[in-house]
């Protein structure tokens, strides 16, 4: 899975894009990110109210990256928004 592919599935999904932030669709607000770093690697975080970084877990390549990405934030949000999925 690519950044767009990641994008259109959350999107169908039904997660409001308040909740997550992605190459191409920056949400200053949101709780979790997928950022590129400029060694190359692919960062997934969670973002605080007071804007810290909280580390999820680091990948080499966008694939990875963007699997675990979707698979972690469908599951956060069902968590927090159990009436949406």
């Amino acid at each position: 899975m690519n950044i767009q592919e990641l994008e259109e599935k959350l999107k169908t999904e039904g997660v409001i894009d308040v909740y997550w932030s992605i190459p191409g669709h920056f949400i200053p607000g949101a709780d979790w990110w997928l950022e590129q770093s400029k060694n190359k690697s692919w960062l997934v975080y969670y973002q605080d109210e007071r804007g810290n970084k909280h580390t999820i877990k680091t990948f080499i390549s966008e694939d990875e990256a963007c699997e675990f990405f979707y698979n972690y934030v469908i599951e956060k949000y069902k968590d927090e928004r159990p009436d949406i999925l």
